[in-house]
């Protein structure tokens, strides 16, 4: 009798021990830039939250207009000096079109020389992330890319890559792709053609249109969410361009712009704690940052407050499956990090704990 008591007890403190551990959330940010230079507001951030991990976008691949061939673009520099600190993961963007006409031998081709191109820049790496926004055309050549990518890579390498909204709600089209985790995309959910539409970086109801899906989800899934704005440049009402970090318009240059009447800045101040649908006016032509603003033309401000911030990671917290995952804002630059303060950060990552 005493010896089954003793066992009885042995079996419920494991129980307990068990159904009391946290998940481990590591903090991460995306680098995406073509030049390697962390400022020191950058570096104490990473220092701040303890940063173990720092997703470096390499370069993008896209095809070249004049021969038709994948080609790579932006290629980064200035890994001479790398922040020493951090593990460097490098991540490559893919356009989709990339994957819509090559046969087997050119993926294959396409996937070396990838792989050559990463270890030209770095050679030591544990993971390696593709960025590709794969649709069900591409799905097909996309996979089989990164079936031979596999092969390329260390096993001791872990193959990621991201997933889009759409690719979690519609896996019947877009299927799942071959690799070890993926990373969900927590932002650019809205349609940028509408100029009077919801904020196209990120909304609650937009996105509770997913969320639903992300717990049948086959991948393990680690989470990218938004800390950038940006302003969307509309003309005659459609899109003619993005403008982002040191390119943004002097807005409060009353001679060249004025705020649109009821404006969210009439409410907030700022106009990020509020919709974050402020818009502009551009009153006269003129050049700036070598962008083209034209009278008439409109400006779309975008972002997403510290409070919605908290809010998506709740919103995650509550669909998601429980496990480990690494939280990666995008994108760690002073100008956005401006926006927010050390305990938005931490409040965030302990969500999901």
């Amino acid at each position: 009798m005493k010896h089954s008591v003793i066992k009885l007890a042995t079996v419920l403190l494991c129980f307990s021990f068990f159904s009391c551990t946290k998940n481990i959330t590591e903090t991460s940010f995306y680098y995406w830039k073509t030049k390697f230079h962390l400022s020191p507001a950058e570096k104490n951030t990473l220092q701040e939250l303890h940063v173990r991990s720092l997703y470096v976008r390499f370069f993008d691949v896209d095809i070249d207009p004049d021969t038709q061939e994948p080609i790579p673009v932006g290629v980064i520099d200035g890994f001479d000096s790398i922040y020493e600190n951090v593990n460097i993961i490098p991540v490559v963007f893919i356009t989709n079109r990339t994957f819509l006409n090559p046969g087997k031998a050119d993926i294959s081709k396409l996937a070396n020389n990838i792989i050559k191109k990463i270890n030209s820049i770095k050679n030591n790496y544990n993971e390696f992330q593709v960025d590709c926004d794969w649709s069900g055309k591409t799905k097909e050549n996309y996979f089989f890319f990164l079936e031979e990518v596999k092969k390329l890579i260390s096993k001791d390498v872990k193959l990621t890559c991201t997933i889009r909204l759409h690719q979690v709600k519609y896996t019947v089209k877009t299927g799942v792709p071959p690799v070890n985790r993926g990373i969900l995309m927590f932002y650019n959910m809205g349609d940028l053609s509408d100029m009077n539409g919801e904020n196209s970086i990120y909304s609650t109801k937009i996105a509770e249109k997913y969320t639903p899906f992300l717990k049948t989800y086959e991948l393990p899934l680690d989470v990218a969410l938004p800390i950038f704005k940006w302003y969307v440049h509309y003309r005659n009402n459609a899109v003619i361009g993005l403008i982002t970090k040191m390119d943004s318009p002097k807005i409060n240059d009353t001679v060249n712009f004025k705020e649109f009447e009821n404006s969210p800045l009439e409410k907030g101040g700022r106009g990020i704690d509020s919709e974050n649908n402020t818009k502009f006016n551009v009153r006269t032509d003129h050049l700036e940052n070598g962008i083209f603003y034209r009278t008439g033309d409109v400006l779309k401000f975008e972002t997403i407050s510290k409070e919605q911030l908290i809010e998506a990671a709740e919103l995650l917290r509550q669909n998601l499956k429980q496990e480990n995952r690494k939280i990666i804002f995008y994108d760690l630059d002073e100008n956005n990090l401006n926006n927010y303060d050390k305990e938005t950060f931490t409040k965030v990552i302990t969500t999901f704990n």
